[in-house]
C-alpha cells in the first residue's frame, strides 16, 4: 500500500498521490480565509488544523486531528470580532491595544465556560470539553467530534415534524442532560433545531456553547442569537437572563417540531402576540402538551416556567381525565308502562310529550337548583353596590366635596406615570417617589468606546447617546465614564441619553525629544493628545528635520485644562551653506545715459552740448568746438 495522509476538508486518510479528496471532494490547494488558521497547521504537538467548520463573534471551529489517539475532533479557536487580527499567513494572533483589558476578560469566561464543560464529560447528550491549551496568545477547546446531522437535517428527513410519541421516545435523556447543565451553572442561550445534533443511534446532542456576550444583543461583541428560539430577555443586555432562558428556546424547539413551523421571533411577539397554541395547528397535540409549551414561550419570565424539571413534569403527566358526560335517563322505560294501559293515541301523545318534559326537567334540576343558588346572590350584591354608589355620588354633590382623581378608583382610571422628558432626553428621576417606566433597560455604558457603542445602539433605532466630554485620569480618551441614568433603569425605546465621554487625563508628561525628527515626536504627541505648534529655526547642530528644543522641559507635565495653551516644538531648518564674495576685478560701467554726466570745462546746459553715444563699454572723450589743428 502507497503513502497516505490526511485530508483537511474531512481528516481522513487518503492516497498520498492524490489531490482530490475521495470522501469529502477537498483539493490540495483550496482557497482558505487568511483570517483563520491555515488548514494543516499543527498545535501543542498534537492536533492537526483543518478546514473552517463555521464561525461567530466568539470565535472559530475547525475539524481537527488528534494524532496522539487517531481520531477526530472539533478544535474551537476563541478569536473575538474586532478585539484582534491576525496577520496573514501567521498563526499568532495580535490584539488591539485598546481592547486588552476587554480581551482578557472575556477569554477567561471562555476558558471558565470550558472548564465547567471538562468537568461533565461523562454527561451524554452534550459535546463535552476534552482539552483546552493556550497557544498563539489566545485559547483552544478541543470536543469530541459528532457523527450525525443537525435537526433541522433531521426534520426535512421526517416530513419536517414529528409525533408527540416520537418526542417523548427521543427528548427525556436530553431534558435530563439539560438539567444537570443547569445545576452546573451553565445556561446555554443557543437551543435550537441549528444546535442540536441527531447522531447514527438517533440520540440528541447538545452542541453551540458560547460566552453569554454572543448569545446577547447590545453587548461589546456582535450577537448570534437565533430568531424564533431565543427569549426576550435576549434582546436587551440588562434584563435577567437565567435557566428560564433555556426552558423558553427549548419550548420553541418542541413547537417546531410537533408543529412543522417556525415559531414568531419574540420581538415581534413583544409588539403583537398573534402565536398559535400547538394544538390549533395540529389536533393530534395532546391539549396539556400544548398548553405547556404556550406556557413555557411566555413572553414575561415571571410567568413562564422557570426550570427544566417544572417543564419535565408538566409535559409528562398523564393525559387529563375526560370530563364526565351526563347519563341521560331513557323516557322510554317510563312510556313503555304507560303504552300498555293507553288505548287512545291522542292520549298517549299528550301523556309521551308531558313525560319527556318532565324527564329533561329531572336530568337538568340539580343543575339549574346549582345555577339559581349561584346567580341569586350574585345579582343581588350587584344591585346593591349600584344603589350604595349612587347614594354616594348623590352626598358628595350635595356636600360639594372635590374628589381627587388620584385618589378616586370609582370615578376615574388611574392615568399612566410618563417619564419626564426634555427634548427626548431620558432623565433621572428626582424623586424617588417617582418611578421611570418603559419598555427597555439601561445598558452599563461605562468603559465602553463612545463611537462604537453609538453606532452600535442607534443602528436598530433602540438608544441614542448624546455626549458631553471631560477629563478622567481613570479612562483612556473616547471611552464613556458616565451615563444620566443608571444601569437597569426603565426607559423607552428611541430615547436619548447623554453620557459623558472622556478626553483622557488632565495632564500629559512631555515626552523626551532628544534624537526624533519631527514627524517622528508629532506622532508621539498625536497619539497622546497633547496640543503643539511646531516652529522652524536655524541650528546647525541639528540636521534638518530634527527637533531642537521646546517651550517646556520634557518630562514636565502639560495641563490640559488651561485653554488655548499648546507646546511649542522647533525643528532645525537650516539654509544651504554658499562661498563668501570674491572682489570684483572687472571694468566699472557708466552710468546710465540718462543721468547727467559732469565733463571738466563743459556745461549740461548747453543745449548744443548732446553726449555721443557709445557702442561699447570704453570711455567716451568728448572733445570742445572748433579743436586746435594737428602741426605737421
Amino acid at each position: 500500500m502507497g503513502e497516505r495522509r490526511l485530508c483537511c476538508g474531512c481528516m481522513e486518510y487518503k492516497p498520498g498521490d492524490a489531490a482530490v479528496c475521495p470522501n469529502c471532494g477537498y483539493a490540495d490547494g483550496t482557497a482558505y480565509d487568511a483570517n483563520y488558521i491555515i488548514p494543516g497547521t499543527e498545535l501543542n504537538e498534537r492536533y492537526i488544523v483543518g478546514v473552517k467548520l463555521r464561525s461567530n463573534s466568539e470565535g472559530a471551529t475547525y475539524i481537527g486531528y488528534n494524532k496522539s489517539i487517531g481520531c477526530k475532533v472539533l478544535i474551537r479557536e476563541y478569536m473575538p470580532e474586532g478585539l484582534c487580527t491576525r496577520l496573514k499567513g501567521m498563526s499568532v494572533i495580535c490584539v488591539n491595544s485598546q481592547q486588552v483589558v476587554q480581551y482578557k476578560a472575556l477569554m477567561a469566561e471562555f476558558t471558565e465556560l470550558n472548564k465547567s464543560l471538562a468537568h461533565m464529560r461523562n454527561v451524554s447528550h452534550i459535546t463535552p470539553t476534552l482539552d483546552l491549551f493556550s497557544s498563539n496568545n489566545t485559547t483552544y477547546a478541543v470536543y469530541e467530534y459528532i457523527d450525525g446531522v443537525t435537526l433541522v437535517d433531521y426534520l426535512k428527513d421526517n416530513a419536517g415534524e414529528l409525533t408527540w410519541s416520537q418526542v417523548k421516545e427521543m427528548f427525556p435523556t436530553f431534558f435530563t442532560t439539560l438539567s444537570l447543565l443547569h445545576n452546573n451553572g451553565i445556561v446555554h442561550r443557543a437551543i435550537s433545531p441549528d444546535t442540536i445534533y441527531v447522531t447514527s443511534k438517533n440520540e440528541l446532542r447538545l452542541t453551540g456553547f458560547s460566552i453569554s456576550t454572543v448569545r446577547t444583543m447590545h453587548t461589546e461583541l456582535p450577537c448570534e442569537i437565533f430568531d424564533g428560539y431565543a427569549a426576550p430577555e435576549q434582546y436587551n443586555a440588562n434584563t435577567r437572563q437565567g435557566t428560564w432562558t433555556d426552558v423558553y428556546g427549548i419550548c420553541a424547539v418542541l413547537y417546531r417540531i410537533l408543529t412543522g413551523c417556525k415559531p414568531t421571533e419574540a420581538t415581534s411577539r413583544m409588539q403583537n402576540d398573534n402565536l398559535c397554541a400547538p394544538h390549533e395547528m395540529n389536533p393530534n397535540i395532546p391539549k396539556h402538551v400544548s398548553k405547556v409549551i404556550m406556557r413555557g414561550m411566555s413572553l414575561f419570565s415571571e410567568d413562564r416556567i422557570k426550570t427544566v424539571t417544572e417543564l419535565v413534569t408538566a409535559l409528562f403527566e398523564e393525559d387529563e381525565e375526560p370530563e364526565p358526560t351526563p347519563i341521560p335517563i331513557e323516557p322510554s322505560r317510563r312510556q313503555q308502562s304507560r303504552r300498555q294501559n293507553v288505548t287512545d293515541y291522542e292520549t298517549y301523545r299528550r301523556n309521551a310529550l308531558r313525560e319527556e318534559r318532565q324527564g329533561d326537567d329531572y336530568v337538568s334540576e340539580d343543575k339549574e337548583n346549582v345555577i339559581d343558588r349561584i346567580k341569586i346572590p350574585i345579582i343581588i350584591g350587584v344591585l346593591l353596590t349600584c344603589v350604595l354608589l349612587v347614594i354616594a355620588i348623590v352626598v358628595l354633590n350635595l356636600l360639594d366635596i372635590d374628589m381627587d382623581p388620584k385618589e378616586s378608583m370609582v370615578m376615574e382610571t388611574s392615568a399612566p406615570t410618563i417619564a419626564a422628558t426634555t427634548d427626548n432626553i431620558v432623565l433621572e428621576s428626582a424623586s424617588d417617589e417617582v418611578q421611570p417606566s418603559g419598555d427597555s433597560q439601561m445598558p452599563d455604558l461605562i468603559g465602553k468606546n463612545f463611537e462604537s457603542k453609538k453606532e452600535q445602539l442607534e443602528k436598530d433605532g433602540w438608544l441614542y447617546l448624546l455626549a458631553k466630554y471631560d477629563y478622567s485620569e481613570k479612562y483612556k480618551a473616547g471611552l464613556i465614564i458616565d451615563q444620566q441614568l443608571k444601569p437597569g433603569t426603565p426607559f423607552s425605546s428611541g430615547a436619548t441619553v447623554e453620557v459623558t465621554v472622556s478626553k483622557g487625563p488632565s495632564s500629559i508628561t512631555i515626552p523626551e525629544f532628544e534624537g526624533k525628527t519631527l514627524k517622528e515626536y508629532t506622532a508621539m504627541l498625536d497619539d497622546l493628545g497633547l496640543p503643539y505648534n511646531t516652529e522652524k529655526e536655524t541650528d546647525y547642530d541639528f540636521e534638518n528635520g530634527m527637533v531642537t528644543r521646546l517651550s517646556q522641559d520634557a518630562g514636565e507635565k502639560f495641563d490640559l485644562t488651561k485653554g488655548g495653551e499648546t507646546l511649542k516644538v522647533f525643528y532645525a531648518d537650516n539654509p544651504e551653506v554658499k562661498p563668501a564674495p570674491q572682489p570684483d576685478y572687472s571694468t566699472p560701467s557708466l552710468p546710465d545715459s540718462s543721468e547727467a554726466v559732469d565733463v571738466p570745462g563743459v556745461s549740461t546746459e548747453d543745449p548744443a552740448v548732446i553726449p555721443p553715444e557709445s557702442t561699447n563699454d570704453e570711455p567716451v572723450e568728448v572733445l570742445p568746438d572748433n579743436p586746435p589743428m594737428p602741426e605737421i
